[in-house]
């Protein structure tokens, strides 16, 4: 909670052009002077917040009206349209901006910057008998201590806040001034000194059910685990807290609850709330608090509703018991764990037919997250389908579960008849809870299970684009099998194209590659990062060539016309595939390169993967990277390191106005502003303007030259780096996705 200073009176804040006065909502006028000397909150809301804010806020100012004390709101509306900030001001007893005055109202909401962490509208309290603001986050301390928060400024709330740590306890927090009691299922009392010495969970209710009508999900699985521990003997108890205010759903909940609960409409469940500064998107919600009153976990549901019944493993919620229980839940998983959920144990197939789960027991499933209206899963949709009838012809017991996220609308089934494998229903309660507990949070997600019901990877999909159907079955060892069993005739050869291309359409054959380095060079004439770097490649190229013959580059041209192709390549003295070749796809997606930027992929004389990053390596070391290997570049680097640990964290160049340039390290392309060179990694670099040099150009310069110049001036030159993509490769943006 900063406190920032006004330069400026009440008058000046609140007034606007040819208006010194604030409106009730029966249209008096009230001057703004009226609250010189005051203190005064800033109410940034607008009608689509939660009504609990300005109802919570409404009952504090008018206690404090009644009681005469010396505060007022000013309310700032954030609304787009009149109609809804009159409708939404009616309810204000306090002074408000005039709807019509935009201009001070987004000067006041500029200048207070954005919402509360805790709350999806602002109260900033203003004392105008000092010109400053002294609490930006007044909501806080309105929602958690009400009007014993006044007059809501920083150092109030802490006093608030540190006496209510040194009082906390579980009779603190259960016990009202009118009730020092709990209630069971039967309606009878149980003293709220019972409790003491158990660890409790507070589950903060409002009655949602299921789609028949019965007990939601976390209820159910709640009662499931409170079973577990009771019968195991732990100290332990759940009080519900209820927010719900409909007196027979509440009755109606509790009557199939097996725990203690606050009797309804009880003062206690709002302070509750209050004192755990929840919102009414947190509910339902479940926080355990031990025995001294201290929060011990404030999100119970969420291992609920990962985990389910295993997540009673956590008790007593200790930092070691919560840290084993991934793996307990990892190695408890079974596809009927994931996949039946009462009497939803089938799936389905084409024109509705209902698969049971216990059909697909022992089967390797892949799960597949996707939502119907994302362009992603729309081009990745027949990648899968191809490798799925490959994996099929391989193996029968595999199967493909579409898992549908996302807005659910007729579009999600339509997705769904494209598909030749089963599915989760859309709408289906399941769908959360396999995202919840598989981590899928994203589209295009492929999550596989093994027949044994445990999870085999999360990034299937990843392996699926670079190799297909023989990524299957998506193990780590799996992987390696593929990695190990690449040749250059593998990447290179598909069919009758068993060749690349020299000068003037040569065509030489890939068996004359074998055994050699092979740098890969996927490159676009239209990115001005690949024209930068090109000049760069063909010095060192000539220099790698002189050391070892059995060295070649191919390029990989990701142009879109023939005529770009032919221009670009015309000036490598190197080989190519043919434009537009077929293998030039299976290599982007085998190597996961992004058609818009330059790629250069180094593929040892055993036809194995050396490194991704060649590009980097040869920018950042030149020639001496050859051959690309791991145990070479780490050589190279460390080299870099020992010499870095004595040279200045700053340098001077005479051909840099604009300040000290610092030591950083870039994992982009730079050219140095010194000799012109193309660099990486290690660098001096202006982070305003690109500028950059190599470190041996950098540390050339004579240290008499630094004091010539203002260390502390700022940078105002134009952008040094010259690898710009120009304009027109905004073409290849849909492409890229």
């Amino acid at each position: 909670m900063a406190a920032e200073k006004w330069h400026y009176n009440v008058v000046s804040l609140l007034s606007g052009t040819e208006r010194d006065f604030l409106i009730r909502n029966n249209g008096e006028k009230v001057a703004i002077s009226s609250l010189d000397g005051k203190k005064f909150g800033l109410f940034l809301s607008d009608i689509c917040y939660e009504r609990i804010v300005t109802d919570d806020l409404i009952k504090v100012y008018n206690q404090l009206s009644s009681e005469g004390r010396d505060f007022e709101i000013v309310f700032v509306s954030c609304d787009s349209c009149e109609e809804t900030f009159d409708r939404y001001f009616s309810d204000m007893p306090w002074l408000a901006v005039p709807f019509a005055d935009s201009d001070t109202r987004e000067r006041l909401h500029d200048h207070f910057g954005s919402f509360e962490e805790y709350y999806p509208a602002q109260l900033v309290i203003y004392d105008a008998a000092i010109g400053m603001v002294v609490n930006e986050e007044g909501l806080r301390a309105v929602a958690k201590y009400g009007v014993n928060g006044y007059p809501f400024t920083v150092k109030r709330f802490y006093e608030l806040e540190a006496a209510a740590k040194k009082e906390r306890s579980l009779r603190s927090l259960l016990v009202s001034q009118s009730r020092d009691y709990l209630i069971s299922n039967d309606g009878s009392k149980v003293a709220v000194s019972d409790l003491q010495g158990k660890i409790v969970a507070f589950y903060l209710w409002i009655n949602i059910p299921d789609k028949y009508g019965g007990p939601n999900k976390l209820t159910l699985v709640l009662a499931e685990i409170y079973r577990k521990l009771k019968e195991a003997g732990e100290s332990f108890e759940v009080v519900l807290v209820p927010l719900d205010d409909n007196k027979s759903s509440y009755e109606q909940g509790l009557a199939s609850m097996p725990w203690l609960a606050i009797p309804f409409e009880d003062e206690g469940c709002e302070k509750l709330v209050r004192y755990f500064e929840l919102w009414p998107f947190q509910l339902p919600t479940v926080l355990v608090i031990g025995a001294d009153g201290k929060i011990m976990l404030k999100n119970y549901d969420r291992l609920i509703s990962k985990y389910g019944v295993l997540a009673w493993e956590a008790f007593p919620f200790s930092k070691e018991r919560l840290d084993l229980l991934p793996e307990k839940a990892k190695a408890a998983q079974t596809l009927e764990s994931l996949l039946v959920a009462g009497d939803l144990d089938y799936v389905i197939g084409k024109e509705g037919l209902k698969v049971p789960v216990k059909e697909l027991v022992g089967k390797t499933i892949l799960f597949f997250f996707a939502m119907s209206d994302s362009f992603q899963c729309q081009k990745f949709l027949p990648m899968l389908i191809e490798a799925y009838h490959k994996i099929k012809r391989l193996d029968s017991a595999f199967e493909v579960i579409f898992v549908p996220m996302g807005y659910m609308d007729s579009g999600a089934f339509e997705f769904f008849l494209r598909m030749p494998w089963l599915a989760v229903p859309v709408d289906d309660e399941r769908i959360r809870s396999l995202e919840n507990t598989l981590e899928a949070h994203y589209v295009n997600t492929l999550v596989v299970i093994g027949p044994t019901g445990q999870t085999i990877t999360e990034n299937a999909a990843t392996w699926l684009k670079m190799y297909g159907a023989d990524a299957y079955p998506f193990s780590e060892e799996r992987i390696k099998e593929v990695e190990m069993a690449q040749t250059l005739e593998s990447l290179l050869v598909a069919g009758d194209l068993d060749y690349v291309i020299g000068k003037e359409r040569l065509k030489v054959p890939v068996k004359e590659l074998v055994g050699k380095t092979i740098l890969l060079f996927f490159s676009i004439r239209r990115s001005g990062t690949c024209r930068g770097f090109l000049p760069h490649l063909i010095e060192e190229y000539h220099k790698i060539k002189r050391m070892d013959s059995a060295f070649e580059v191919v390029n990989i041209s990701m142009d879109k016309d023939q005529d770009s192709f032919d221009q670009f390549f015309s000036g490598m003295p190197w080989l190519s595939l043919p434009f537009g070749d077929e293998r030039k796809k299976s290599l982007e997606r085998t190597f996961g390169v992004n058609i818009l930027y330059p790629s250069l992929v180094a593929i040892g004389p055993t036809g194995r993967t050396s490194t991704k990053n060649a590009m980097h390596s040869l920018a950042t070391h030149g020639a001496d990277a050859y051959p690309f290997s791991e145990e070479r570049i780490k050589e190279l680097d460390q080299k870099i390191d020992e010499m870095a640990k004595g040279w200045p964290e700053k340098r001077k160049h005479e051909q840099h106005k604009h300040g000290k340039l610092e030591w950083s390290c870039l994992h982009g392309l730079y050219r140095c502003g010194d000799c012109h060179k193309i660099g990486s990694g290690w660098c001096y670099l202006c982070s305003t303007c690109s500028f950059g040099l190599h470190p041996k150009c950098a540390l050339k310069e004579e240290k008499k030259e630094e004091e010539e110049h203002d260390e502390g001036s700022e940078c105002d030159g134009e952008v040094y780096n010259d690898f710009q993509d120009s304009e027109d490769s905004e073409d290849y943006e849909e492409d890229s996705e």
